[in-house]
């Protein structure tokens, strides 16, 4: 627990969302006294409830708990009488559709902290940024307040979903500009965390983040290739994949399955929009980005190539089950799902189809934002429809009884599986029909 002596107790997280949000709540709960900034007023009538705006296992009672001892405050601005010690940084950092980073929110939130601090505070950048952002961005902005600070960039790595686990557990990476403002970090996180990594500088530490995720990225890219070849092969990529890993030290393939999310989708971006200014670009890098950003498309083709082979009626009705961007851990979040694409290229290729959707965790509000009809069960969705889509791997869809689920669907039909959670069953014991198919085990001449 926190000393009653030490002197950066005070903290400001700026940003709730999903990342701000877990942290200050952490932090409140090792001693610090965590005042929340947010500008969403939907995000703060929430939270004046005593509940988070997304779903993260024990965050709601935890969160009560913190607020009941008064450790976590929140409010829209920045008050005359506050006082804080450290300002953490956590807004979002979005890649527009020219695949570039956004830094409206930085730019106003790093200039409003430049104005309240007093001498001597700490910041402390979380938000993923190009290598050279806290240096040459953030820095000279909060210069401008002609007072002394220290600032570091110290990344957020944890898996939505367990986050409240992994931040009392995984390293902490640190980089400051400045040996007294990492030696200042890295003593703040070590009330969280018992490891703490101190690296060169903040460039280092932005470019570990980006890294980490750019090597998931190119990981599960390589698998949903592996998957394009056992189609074509008449292979099934999960039996390759799961039997080369098996006792075998240098192998760790992941299986085939969509990939999106709020920072796969836009992390090897933003390290290659750093690497600019010196004429590099990480071809590997953006070449497994955008062999997973097309597995929508490559998927709605051999779904359309099945049906116009086979001499099938188009579609009248597409049920997609499981919305969130993934479903282990279970999120309700959306941003950077791949069911927005997929969606997109159903819209394309079947343009006379209705599209319904059901996900475990997802509100039927959120899911009509999409499009798209909200369903009311699994089996809702399913009932007439002539192609179900099973788009991410939430235990629910795992336990669902498909048998049950095609004698609801129209026939000829298809359930496609893009993470084989039924991979024992056989095509064509479903119902009369209904052919079951995986992504890597999908070959349109059986």
């Amino acid at each position: 627990m926190l000393p009653d002596s030490f002197k950066d107790s005070r903290v400001c997280v700026i940003g709730l969302g999903y990342v701000g949000l877990t942290l200050a709540v952490t932090l409140a709960e090792a001693g610090f006294r965590v005042h929340g900034l947010e500008i969403s007023p939907k995000i703060l009538s929430t939270l004046a409830q005593g509940r988070a705006h997304f779903s993260e296992y024990g965050l709601d009672d935890r969160l009560a708990i913190q607020v009941g001892k008064g450790r976590f405050t929140f409010s829209r601005t920045f008050e005359p009488d506050m006082a804080h010690d450290v300002f953490i940084v956590t807004v979002g950092t979005p890649v527009g559709s020219d695949k570039r980073t956004r830094f409206e929110a930085l730019t106003q939130v790093t200039g409003d902290i430049a104005q309240v601090m007093g001498e001597g505070a700490l910041v402390i950048l979380r938000s993923t940024v190009r290598v050279g952002t806290t240096t040459e961005f953030v820095r000279p902005i909060l210069e401008r307040a002609g007072k002394g600070f220290d600032l570091a960039f110290c990344p957020e790595r944890t898996l939505e979903g367990k986050a409240l686990a992994e931040l009392v557990t995984l390293p902490q990476i640190v980089g400051g500009i400045n040996d007294h403002s990492t030696f200042r970090a890295s003593q703040f996180f070590s009330f969280l965390t018992p490891t703490i990594i101190r690296v060169s500088g903040a460039e280092a530490a932005e470019m570990v983040k980006l890294v980490n995720n750019t090597q998931r990225d190119l990981m599960f890219a390589f698998a949903n290739e592996i998957a394009a070849m056992a189609d074509l092969l008449g292979l099934s990529a999960h039996e390759v994949i799961a039997s080369g890993n098996i006792g075998y030290p240098r192998a760790s393939m992941p299986i085939p399955g969509p990939v999106g999310g709020p920072c796969l989708e836009k992390d090897p971006y933003i390290l290659a929009e750093g690497l600019e200014p010196y004429g590099f670009e990480p071809k590997i890098a953006l070449t497994g980005r955008k062999w997973n950003e097309d597995l929508p498309k490559r998927t709605v083709l051999q779904l359309s190539q099945y049906f116009s082979r086979a001499g099938h009626s188009s579609p009248q009705r597409i049920a997609i089950l499981g919305l969130a961007f993934k479903g282990r851990p279970e999120t309700d979040d959306l941003r950077g799902t791949i069911a927005i694409p997929l969606i997109q290229e159903l819209r394309l290729a079947f343009p006379d189809a209705e599209l319904v959707g059901w996900d475990p965790m997802v509100a039927t509000g959120a899911i009509a934002e999409l499009g798209i009809q909200p369903a009311r069960s699994a089996e809702d969705a399913a009932k007439n429809a002539s192609i179900v889509i099973l788009q991410n791997n939430h235990v629910a869809l795992e336990q669902l009884k498909l048998p049950s689920l095609a004698h609801l669907m129209a026939s000829p039909g298809m359930v496609y599986d893009f993470w084989n959670q039924h991979g024992q069953m056989d095509s064509f014991d479903l119902a009369p029909g209904i052919r079951y198919a995986v992504l890597g085990g999908f070959n349109l001449t059986r």
